[in-house]
């Protein structure tokens, strides 16, 4: 498995990590959220929202979850 397949598993796992945790936790905030899915994998809090808004290199063929904002319109 190279490199780049090995970080797309690992998006992937981050995402449906806080899809989960989101569906378990409804009343937490965002960013609480981000940071128990940051400690859980290791990762600082900033590249998990790197990888949730698809910011940067993290931008390929990934999924855009929904901001804090569109949460609780």
């Amino acid at each position: 498995m190279t490199r780049k397949q090995r970080l797309h598993k690992r998006n992937e796992r981050v995402r449906t990590l806080f899809e989960e945790l989101s569906e378990k936790k409804p009343q937490w905030r965002v960013d609480a959220l981000i940071n128990e899915v940051a400690n859980r994998m290791f990762l600082a809090p900033r590249t998990i929202e790197a990888i949730l808004r698809g910011e940067g290199s993290y931008s390929a063929n990934s999924r855009h979850l929904p901001t804090q904002q569109t949460l609780f319109n």
